[in-house]
């Protein structure tokens, strides 16, 4: 199950997102303090969550690994922001 978040993703990063859903790969995405609240809509496992929550309180980033299935899930859910790692 995955829940929708608001992050900030870099044009590097929106680069490497569509460069492993077209190879069918995971990625891993690093979050700067500040990119934890942006307008980008990704949905993340429970754990990621709890990863970023307390990545936030602290004041730090966090690396987030997604398997090649969650990004092909970020792709699929209805009304989330994903088709910015196509533009």
């Amino acid at each position: 199950m995955y829940t929708n978040v608001k992050v900030n993703i870099s044009v590097g990063q929106k680069e490497k997102l569509k460069r492993a859903l077209t190879e069918g790969t995971q990625l891993s995405l690093h979050l700067s303090h500040s990119d934890l609240a942006g307008e980008h809509t990704i949905a993340v496992t429970q754990s990621q969550l709890n990863k970023l929550n307390r990545a936030k309180e602290a004041g730090k980033g966090v690396n987030i690994k997604m398997s090649k299935t969650q990004v092909r899930h970020n792709m699929k859910v209805h009304g989330v922001s994903c088709h910015f790692w196509l533009d």
